[in-house]
């Protein structure tokens, strides 16, 4: 699994987009509970999430390392595996 984030506009309002791919079904119950839940494109393994401040990004982004190792960062993806 991997996560990427992009900046990019909402109603002219600055929104963080944080993208989840290539997970497995067993981690769809989290994602949910963290409100990664847009499906993103034609993939089913891609969903996504706007979050709209720095307290919302650090909420989540502590979640998820919280469940998952960083394994590795390459450019703009982070490469996660379940602890």
């Amino acid at each position: 699994m991997f996560m990427t984030a992009s900046r990019i506009k909402i109603e002219g309002k600055p929104v963080l987009k944080l993208n989840i791919h290539e997970f497995d079904k067993d981690d769809i119950p989290f994602l949910d509970g963290l409100g990664i839940d847009q499906i993103e494109g034609d993939s089913p393994s891609w969903r996504c999430v706007h979050l709209h401040s720095q307290e919302d990004f650090l909420h989540t982004r502590s979640a998820i390392l919280e469940r998952y190792r960083v394994l590795e960062e390459k450019g703009p993806k982070v490469f996660l595996q379940i602890k």
